[in-house]
Protein backbone atom coordinates (compact mmCIF):
# COMPACT_ATOMS: atom_id res chain seq x y z
CA UNK A 1 0.00 0.00 0.00
CA UNK A 2 1.32 3.42 -0.99
CA UNK A 3 2.29 5.67 1.92
CA UNK A 4 0.33 8.92 1.61
CA UNK A 5 3.24 11.27 2.23
CA UNK A 6 5.92 13.24 0.45
CA UNK A 7 9.43 12.32 1.58
CA UNK A 8 11.89 15.21 1.30
CA UNK A 9 15.52 14.07 1.24
CA UNK A 10 18.02 16.86 1.86
CA UNK A 11 21.39 16.26 0.23
CA UNK A 12 24.79 17.89 0.01
CA UNK A 13 27.72 15.82 -1.30
CA UNK A 14 26.13 12.62 -0.05
CA UNK A 15 27.91 10.04 -2.18
CA UNK A 16 28.81 7.91 0.87
CA UNK A 17 25.21 7.62 2.13
CA UNK A 18 22.61 8.75 -0.39
CA UNK A 19 22.06 5.43 -2.16
CA UNK A 20 21.49 3.56 1.12
CA UNK A 21 19.19 6.35 2.31
CA UNK A 22 16.99 6.24 -0.78
CA UNK A 23 16.88 2.45 -1.01
CA UNK A 24 15.48 2.28 2.53
CA UNK A 25 12.93 5.02 1.85
CA UNK A 26 11.55 3.35 -1.27
CA UNK A 27 10.87 0.15 0.66
CA UNK A 28 8.04 2.11 2.32
CA UNK A 29 6.55 2.98 -1.10
CA UNK A 30 5.84 6.70 -0.44
CA UNK A 31 3.57 8.63 -2.79
CA UNK A 32 6.35 11.07 -3.66
CA UNK A 33 10.06 11.48 -3.00
CA UNK A 34 11.76 14.83 -3.51
CA UNK A 35 15.54 14.92 -3.59
CA UNK A 36 16.54 18.49 -2.78
CA UNK A 37 20.19 19.04 -3.53
CA UNK A 38 22.07 21.93 -1.96
CA UNK A 39 25.03 22.66 -4.20
CA UNK A 40 26.60 19.20 -4.40
CA UNK A 41 29.75 18.71 -6.46
CA UNK A 42 30.15 14.92 -6.13
CA UNK A 43 27.45 13.94 -8.65
CA UNK A 44 25.61 11.65 -6.21
CA UNK A 45 22.31 13.50 -6.66
CA UNK A 46 22.43 13.09 -10.44
CA UNK A 47 23.25 9.39 -10.17
CA UNK A 48 20.40 8.94 -7.67
CA UNK A 49 17.94 10.67 -10.00
CA UNK A 50 18.80 8.16 -12.71
CA UNK A 51 18.46 5.15 -10.42
CA UNK A 52 15.39 6.09 -8.34
CA UNK A 53 12.01 7.66 -9.25
CA UNK A 54 12.73 10.87 -7.35
CA UNK A 55 11.90 14.43 -8.32
CA UNK A 56 15.25 16.19 -8.26
CA UNK A 57 15.21 19.84 -7.16
CA UNK A 58 18.51 21.70 -7.19
CA UNK A 59 19.41 24.80 -5.22
CA UNK A 60 21.82 27.32 -6.68
CA UNK A 61 24.72 26.59 -4.36
CA UNK A 62 24.98 25.23 -0.83
CA UNK A 63 22.35 27.30 0.96
CA UNK A 64 22.09 24.90 3.89
CA UNK A 65 19.56 22.30 5.03
CA UNK A 66 17.03 24.89 6.20
CA UNK A 67 16.69 26.36 2.70
CA UNK A 68 16.59 22.88 1.17
CA UNK A 69 13.82 21.72 3.52
CA UNK A 70 11.77 24.85 2.91
CA UNK A 71 12.03 24.41 -0.85
CA UNK A 72 10.93 20.79 -0.50
CA UNK A 73 7.99 21.81 1.70
CA UNK A 74 6.86 24.37 -0.87
CA UNK A 75 6.99 21.75 -3.65
CA UNK A 76 5.45 18.80 -1.77
CA UNK A 77 2.19 17.48 -3.19
CA UNK A 78 1.06 15.65 -0.05
CA UNK A 79 -0.17 17.34 3.12
CA UNK A 80 1.98 14.98 5.20
CA UNK A 81 5.71 15.41 4.72
CA UNK A 82 8.65 13.37 5.96
CA UNK A 83 12.05 15.07 6.22
CA UNK A 84 15.10 12.81 5.96
CA UNK A 85 18.77 13.78 5.91
CA UNK A 86 21.01 11.99 3.43
CA UNK A 87 23.10 10.27 6.12
CA UNK A 88 20.05 8.56 7.65
CA UNK A 89 18.87 5.02 6.94
CA UNK A 90 15.30 4.32 8.03
CA UNK A 91 14.47 0.82 9.23
CA UNK A 92 11.44 -1.11 8.03
CA UNK A 93 8.21 0.36 9.39
CA UNK A 94 9.80 3.63 10.52
CA UNK A 95 8.08 5.95 8.06
CA UNK A 96 4.75 4.17 8.40
CA UNK A 97 4.81 4.64 12.18
CA UNK A 98 5.54 8.35 11.89
CA UNK A 99 2.64 8.88 9.50
CA UNK A 100 0.36 6.82 11.75
CA UNK A 101 1.31 9.03 14.72
CA UNK A 102 0.06 12.09 12.83
CA UNK A 103 -3.13 10.37 11.70
CA UNK A 104 -3.98 9.30 15.26
CA UNK A 105 -3.28 12.70 16.87
CA UNK A 106 -4.76 15.68 15.07
CA UNK A 107 -3.03 18.25 17.30
CA UNK A 108 0.46 16.86 16.62
CA UNK A 109 2.37 18.84 14.00
CA UNK A 110 5.77 17.15 14.12
CA UNK A 111 7.05 13.72 15.21
CA UNK A 112 10.61 12.46 15.12
CA UNK A 113 12.01 8.96 14.68
CA UNK A 114 14.45 7.69 17.31
CA UNK A 115 17.96 7.68 15.84
CA UNK A 116 20.81 5.40 16.84
CA UNK A 117 24.47 5.66 15.91
CA UNK A 118 26.21 3.36 13.47
CA UNK A 119 23.77 0.47 13.28
CA UNK A 120 20.64 -0.86 14.99
CA UNK A 121 22.66 -1.99 18.04
CA UNK A 122 24.29 1.42 18.54
CA UNK A 123 23.55 3.88 21.33
CA UNK A 124 20.62 6.27 21.14
CA UNK A 125 21.61 9.54 19.51
CA UNK A 126 18.63 11.82 18.85
CA UNK A 127 15.43 10.99 20.71
CA UNK A 128 13.66 14.31 21.00
CA UNK A 129 14.36 16.84 23.69
CA UNK A 130 13.15 19.54 26.07
CA UNK A 131 13.39 23.32 25.79
CA UNK A 132 16.06 24.86 28.01
CA UNK A 133 15.26 28.50 28.66
CA UNK A 134 18.78 29.74 27.80
CA UNK A 135 18.06 28.72 24.19
CA UNK A 136 19.28 25.14 24.10
CA UNK A 137 17.91 21.61 23.78
CA UNK A 138 18.15 19.17 26.67
CA UNK A 139 18.33 15.94 24.68
CA UNK A 140 16.49 12.81 25.83
CA UNK A 141 18.47 9.58 26.31
CA UNK A 142 21.63 11.13 24.85
CA UNK A 143 24.08 8.26 24.16
CA UNK A 144 22.02 5.90 26.33
CA UNK A 145 22.48 2.18 25.51
CA UNK A 146 19.47 1.11 23.51
CA UNK A 147 19.18 -2.22 25.33
CA UNK A 148 18.63 -0.50 28.68
CA UNK A 149 15.84 1.76 27.38
CA UNK A 150 12.41 0.15 27.40
CA UNK A 151 10.29 3.02 26.08
CA UNK A 152 8.01 2.07 23.21
CA UNK A 153 5.87 4.13 20.86
CA UNK A 154 4.78 7.75 20.90
CA UNK A 155 6.15 10.08 23.59
CA UNK A 156 5.40 13.79 23.74
CA UNK A 157 8.41 16.10 23.98
CA UNK A 158 9.34 19.68 23.13
CA UNK A 159 11.80 19.34 20.26
CA UNK A 160 11.87 17.07 17.23
CA UNK A 161 15.29 16.79 15.61
CA UNK A 162 14.87 17.12 11.87
CA UNK A 163 17.21 14.36 10.69
CA UNK A 164 14.13 12.11 10.30
CA UNK A 165 10.71 13.47 11.17
CA UNK A 166 7.17 13.65 9.81
CA UNK A 167 4.98 16.70 9.96
CA UNK A 168 1.98 18.56 8.65
CA UNK A 169 3.16 20.69 5.75
CA UNK A 170 0.69 23.53 6.28
CA UNK A 171 1.37 23.80 10.03
CA UNK A 172 5.12 23.94 9.43
CA UNK A 173 4.83 26.61 6.75
CA UNK A 174 2.40 28.69 8.82
CA UNK A 175 4.93 28.61 11.66
CA UNK A 176 7.54 30.12 9.34
CA UNK A 177 9.26 26.93 8.21
CA UNK A 178 12.94 26.48 8.93
CA UNK A 179 14.98 29.63 9.57
CA UNK A 180 17.22 29.95 6.53
CA UNK A 181 19.34 32.65 8.15
CA UNK A 182 20.69 30.00 10.54
CA UNK A 183 21.98 27.81 7.68
CA UNK A 184 22.30 24.88 10.11
CA UNK A 185 22.25 24.38 13.91
CA UNK A 186 19.35 25.49 16.15
CA UNK A 187 16.88 25.34 13.25
CA UNK A 188 15.07 22.27 14.68
CA UNK A 189 14.77 23.96 18.08
CA UNK A 190 13.38 27.11 16.46
CA UNK A 191 10.75 25.27 14.40
CA UNK A 192 9.58 23.11 17.31
CA UNK A 193 9.25 26.18 19.53
CA UNK A 194 7.27 28.06 16.88
CA UNK A 195 4.89 25.11 16.56
CA UNK A 196 4.43 24.68 20.32
CA UNK A 197 3.78 28.38 20.92
CA UNK A 198 0.96 28.08 18.38
CA UNK A 199 -0.63 25.26 20.39
CA UNK A 200 0.60 22.27 18.37
CA UNK A 201 2.14 19.20 19.96
CA UNK A 202 5.52 17.65 19.11
CA UNK A 203 6.79 14.17 19.87
CA UNK A 204 9.12 11.26 19.21
CA UNK A 205 8.19 7.70 18.30
CA UNK A 206 10.71 5.43 20.00
CA UNK A 207 9.49 2.47 17.95
CA UNK A 208 10.25 4.25 14.67
CA UNK A 209 13.96 3.62 14.33
CA UNK A 210 16.50 5.21 12.02
CA UNK A 211 20.27 4.87 11.82
CA UNK A 212 22.34 8.05 11.84
CA UNK A 213 25.56 7.37 10.02
CA UNK A 214 27.75 10.27 9.04
CA UNK A 215 26.82 13.51 10.73
CA UNK A 216 27.55 16.91 9.21
CA UNK A 217 31.16 17.13 8.13
CA UNK A 218 33.05 19.77 10.07
CA UNK A 219 30.26 20.26 12.62
CA UNK A 220 29.27 16.98 14.27
CA UNK A 221 30.69 16.13 17.68
CA UNK A 222 30.47 12.50 18.75
CA UNK A 223 31.65 11.06 22.04
CA UNK A 224 34.06 12.47 24.62
CA UNK A 225 36.91 12.55 22.09
CA UNK A 226 34.87 14.25 19.37
CA UNK A 227 36.45 17.52 18.26
CA UNK A 228 34.58 20.81 18.50
CA UNK A 229 34.93 22.71 15.23
CA UNK A 230 35.46 26.44 15.09
CA UNK A 231 32.57 26.73 12.63
CA UNK A 232 30.29 25.16 15.23
CA UNK A 233 31.39 27.83 17.72
CA UNK A 234 30.52 30.54 15.17
CA UNK A 235 27.08 29.06 14.48
CA UNK A 236 26.35 28.57 18.19
CA UNK A 237 27.40 32.14 18.98
CA UNK A 238 25.13 33.57 16.28
CA UNK A 239 22.21 31.15 15.97
CA UNK A 240 21.32 30.79 19.64
CA UNK A 241 20.64 34.51 19.75
CA UNK A 242 18.78 34.44 16.43
CA UNK A 243 16.44 31.96 18.12
CA UNK A 244 16.10 33.94 21.36
CA UNK A 245 15.52 37.31 19.69
CA UNK A 246 12.92 36.01 17.24
CA UNK A 247 10.98 33.55 19.42
CA UNK A 248 10.90 34.97 22.97
CA UNK A 249 8.67 37.83 23.99
CA UNK A 250 10.52 40.92 25.20
CA UNK A 251 9.39 40.34 28.78
CA UNK A 252 10.88 36.82 28.68
CA UNK A 253 14.19 38.16 27.39
CA UNK A 254 14.30 40.55 30.34
CA UNK A 255 13.11 37.99 32.90
CA UNK A 256 15.70 35.41 31.88
CA UNK A 257 18.59 37.84 31.32
CA UNK A 258 20.43 36.71 34.51
CA UNK A 259 20.41 33.12 33.27
CA UNK A 260 21.61 34.20 29.83
CA UNK A 261 24.50 36.02 31.52
CA UNK A 262 25.48 33.02 33.66
CA UNK A 263 25.43 30.66 30.70
CA UNK A 264 27.23 33.17 28.49
CA UNK A 265 30.13 33.52 30.93
CA UNK A 266 30.62 29.76 31.23
CA UNK A 267 30.27 29.23 27.49
CA UNK A 268 32.81 31.97 26.81
CA UNK A 269 35.25 30.16 29.11
CA UNK A 270 34.72 27.00 27.05
CA UNK A 271 35.27 28.99 23.84
CA UNK A 272 38.56 30.44 25.11
CA UNK A 273 39.74 27.00 26.25
CA UNK A 274 39.09 25.67 22.74
CA UNK A 275 40.92 28.59 21.13
CA UNK A 276 37.77 29.73 19.34
CA UNK A 277 37.46 33.30 20.59
CA UNK A 278 37.74 34.69 17.07
CA UNK A 279 34.91 32.46 15.79
CA UNK A 280 32.75 33.40 18.80
CA UNK A 281 33.28 37.10 18.10
CA UNK A 282 32.55 36.64 14.39
CA UNK A 283 29.22 35.11 15.36
CA UNK A 284 28.31 38.14 17.46
CA UNK A 285 29.35 40.56 14.70
CA UNK A 286 27.27 38.61 12.17
CA UNK A 287 24.28 38.79 14.52
CA UNK A 288 24.57 42.56 14.80
CA UNK A 289 24.34 42.94 11.02
CA UNK A 290 21.02 41.04 10.90
CA UNK A 291 18.69 43.52 12.59
CA UNK A 292 16.29 43.86 9.66
CA UNK A 293 16.23 40.12 9.04
CA UNK A 294 15.57 39.45 12.71
CA UNK A 295 12.78 42.03 12.86
CA UNK A 296 10.97 40.49 9.89
CA UNK A 297 11.47 36.97 11.18
CA UNK A 298 10.20 37.94 14.61
CA UNK A 299 6.98 39.33 13.11
CA UNK A 300 6.35 36.02 11.32
CA UNK A 301 7.14 33.86 14.35
CA UNK A 302 5.10 35.84 16.89
CA UNK A 303 2.02 35.80 14.66
CA UNK A 304 -0.44 33.18 15.91
CA UNK A 305 1.10 32.75 19.38
CA UNK A 306 -1.31 31.25 21.93
CA UNK A 307 1.14 30.16 24.66
CA UNK A 308 3.52 32.31 26.65
CA UNK A 309 7.20 31.51 27.08
CA UNK A 310 6.89 30.76 30.78
CA UNK A 311 4.53 27.87 29.96
CA UNK A 312 6.89 26.30 27.45
CA UNK A 313 10.31 26.67 29.03
CA UNK A 314 12.15 24.82 31.79
CA UNK A 315 15.65 24.47 33.25
CA UNK A 316 16.66 20.80 32.88
CA UNK A 317 20.30 19.68 33.11
CA UNK A 318 22.34 20.78 30.12
CA UNK A 319 23.26 18.14 27.55
CA UNK A 320 26.98 17.55 27.05
CA UNK A 321 28.84 14.85 25.17
CA UNK A 322 29.45 11.83 27.43
CA UNK A 323 32.58 12.05 29.55
CA UNK A 324 33.29 15.74 28.88
CA UNK A 325 32.23 17.05 32.30
CA UNK A 326 31.43 13.98 34.34
CA UNK A 327 34.13 14.28 37.01
CA UNK A 328 36.70 16.61 38.52
CA UNK A 329 36.70 20.38 38.13
CA UNK A 330 34.57 20.29 34.97
CA UNK A 331 32.02 18.14 36.73
CA UNK A 332 31.81 20.67 39.56
CA UNK A 333 31.39 23.53 37.08
CA UNK A 334 28.62 21.64 35.33
CA UNK A 335 26.69 20.99 38.55
CA UNK A 336 27.09 24.58 39.74
CA UNK A 337 25.97 25.87 36.34
CA UNK A 338 22.86 23.65 36.33
CA UNK A 339 21.99 24.88 39.83
CA UNK A 340 22.46 28.56 39.02
CA UNK A 341 20.42 28.25 35.83
CA UNK A 342 17.61 26.50 37.70
CA UNK A 343 17.53 29.24 40.36
CA UNK A 344 17.53 32.09 37.84
CA UNK A 345 14.81 30.33 35.84
CA UNK A 346 12.45 29.98 38.78
CA UNK A 347 13.04 33.61 39.76
CA UNK A 348 12.18 34.85 36.27
CA UNK A 349 9.53 32.41 35.12
CA UNK A 350 6.65 34.31 36.73
CA UNK A 351 7.34 37.32 34.51
CA UNK A 352 7.82 35.40 31.26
Amino acid sequence: MTLDATVIVVNHDGKDYLDTCLAAIFRADPAEVLLVDSGSTDGAHEAAAERYPVRLIELDGNLGPSAARNLGLSQARCSTVILVDNDVEVTDGCLERLVDDLERREDVALVQARSVLGDETGPIHYDGGAFHYVGLIALRNWYAPRETNHESGWIECDVAISLCCAGRRDAILEAGGFDESMFILFEDLALSYALKMRGHRVGVDTSALCIHKGGTKGLSTRGAKGGYAGRRTFLHSRNRWIFLLTHYRKRALVAFAPGFLVYGIVHLGFVIAKGHLREWWRGKVALMTMRRVLRRRREIIQRGRVRRDGELLAAPSLTLNPGIAARGFRGIVRRVLDTLLAVTFHLGRWAA
